[in-house]
C-alpha cells in the first residue's frame, strides 16, 4: 500500500515493462494520452548504456510510469569521464515520469522513484538526475522530500535535481 497521507492508500505495482508487452502499452498510452511524454519512452539517447521503462499499476490499470537509463556521467553533454579508482563515475538520468493526474498525491511517484533509484544504487551508479519544467510543483516536491538538490537551467524553463546515492 502507497500514500504520502494526503490521499486513500493505493495497493500498487511497480515493475519494469518491455516494448511489445501489454504492460507497456498501456504505460505507453498513458505517456501518450495524458502527459505527452510518449516519444521519451522510446526516444535514441546515444550515451546510454541501459535504458528502462517502468510502470506502476494499481487495481489493473497504469497509474505511472518512469524511464530512466544508465549512463556515464557528463556523457550525453559531450564532457570527459569522472574517474573514481580509475572507472568513470556513472548515474541514473530520468528522461521520463508521470502519473495519471486523478492519481496524483497516494505515493505513486514516490513507488516509482524509489524503484529506479534502488536499480541504479544497485547498479554501482554515484548519482540519480532529473530535469523538469517549473510548472511541475508536484514532481518538485517529490524530489525535494526525497533529498535532491535542484539548480535552475540556463536553457530554459526548468530545474535539474540530483541526488548523491549512497
Amino acid at each position: 500500500m502507497m500514500t504520502d497521507g494526503t490521499g486513500p492508500e493505493l495497493a500498487v505495482e511497480v515493475f519494469e515493462v518491455v516494448p511489445g508487452a501489454p504492460s507497456f502499452a498501456a504505460v505507453a498510452a498513458l505517456a501518450a494520452e495524458v502527459l505527452g511524454q510518449d516519444q521519451h519512452l522510446i526516444s535514441s539517447l546515444p550515451a546510454a548504456l541501459e535504458s528502462h521503462v517502468v510502470g506502476a499499476f494499481t487495481n489493473g490499470r497504469c497509474a505511472g510510469f518512469l524511464r530512466y537509463v544508465i549512463q556515464v556521467i557528463g556523457a550525453a553533454e559531450g564532457r570527459p569521464p569522472v574517474l573514481r579508482a580509475g572507472l568513470p563515475l556513472t548515474e541514473g538520468y530520468v528522461e521520463a515520469f508521470g502519473v495519471e493526474p486523478s492519481l496524483r498525491r497516494h505515493g505513486i511517484g514516490t513507488a516509482l522513484q524509489d524503484y529506479a533509484r534502488t536499480r541504479c544504487r544497485d547498479h554501482g551508479c554515484y548519482q540519480m538526475r532529473s530535469r523538469s519544467p517549473v510548472t511541475s510543483v508536484e514532481n518538485h516536491a517529490l524530489k525535494i522530500a526525497a533529498g535532491y538538490a535542484l539548480q535552475p537551467s540556463k536553457e530554459d524553463d526548468s530545474y535539474y535535481f540530483l541526488l548523491r546515492l549512497p
